[in-house]
């Protein structure tokens, strides 16, 4: 197959890498020219364009079985509300628009947030769940992306949690210190929210499972036999830990208080390999208690 890769951060790098080893034609894509020639270990050709740019992704999907959306917003390019929703919609929902317009097959990578906060009762979530939150900018632009590429029949959805473990990335106690120096100690996520969180590895992994099976609709992607603690419950942990203040948990950002279940992918022969970056944190302050 030839495929389409929007967006060639850690996943896209090595989803890249992983797709060729099996045989594939990758295509690759970054908003920065002088990255091209490091990013050809990872792609055989790449294109420089902003999934936006309708013509350029048009251009780019040109002979392509398959496009792999992997774009995700800046989160420091979200520091007022009319950004989020600027920059949200640009990176989402107008790069999922263009890469329908190419192609039937679609593969995204999108986030639990959909979801909101659960909604009332106390099931189980499911990926027939309602979705909610749908005005906040992460919820809200997640779900019309996702609207946008199941409106092609071979389209498939990978709803995922907070990502870490990639090459660089920032540790979740990084991750509490950024938001100490850069939003004054904020944290735009709910207390009583679950922390779920999964390795970029296991979503490469997710992501050429689907391109393996072919598989359409909706997935949640997450550790399936493990509830994780809250949010609030991490960070004051880590925060104790670092000899940091906790942090503020403004609610912005609503996430589910209650378990997801990931049974349908699982079902498929699926399972994450890593477990919760955090288990220590909180044995620690179990240990303590």
């Amino acid at each position: 197959m030839k495929i389409l890769i929007l967006g060639m951060g850690h996943v896209g790098r090595a989803l890249g890498s992983s797709l060729r080893a099996q045989g594939h034609q990758v295509i690759g894509t970054t908003t920065t020219p002088e990255k091209i020639d490091e990013l050809k270990q990872f792609a055989d050709d790449v294109a420089v364009l902003k999934g936006h740019e309708a013509d350029k992704v048009a251009l780019a999907a040109t002979g392509c079985d398959a496009i792999i959306v992997t774009v995700a917003p800046n989160v420091k390019n979200t520091r007022t509300l009319d950004e989020r929703h600027r920059h949200y919609h640009q990176t989402l929902v107008e790069t999922c628009q263009n890469a329908a317009s190419n192609c039937k097959r679609l593969i995204f990578l999108s986030s639990f947030s959909v979801y909101g906060d659960g909604g009332d009762g106390s099931d189980v979530i499911t990926e027939q769940t309602p979705t909610g939150n749908h005005e906040e900018p992460s919820s809200r632009y997640y779900q019309e992306a996702e609207q946008a590429i199941l409106t092609r029949s071979d389209g498939c959805v990978l709803r995922f949690p907070d990502m870490y473990g990639a090459p660089g990335d920032l540790s979740f106690p990084q991750r509490v210190k950024l938001a100490h120096s850069y939003f004054d100690g904020k944290a735009i996520f709910g207390a009583d929210a679950l922390l779920y969180a999964i390795h970029f590895e296991d979503v490469v992994s997710a992501v050429t499972h689907v391109v393996a099976t072919g598989l359409k609709g909706i997935y949640n992607v997450c550790d399936n036999e493990r509830i994780p603690a809250t949010n609030k419950t991490v960070f004051d942990a880590i925060c104790e830990a670092e000899e940091l203040s906790p942090l503020e948990f403004t609610g912005h950002i609503k996430a589910p208080t209650r378990k997801i279940s990931a049974a349908r992918i699982y079902s498929t022969g699926y399972r994450v390999k890593h477990g919760d970056p955090n288990a220590h944190y909180i044995a620690n302050v179990e240990t303590q208690a």
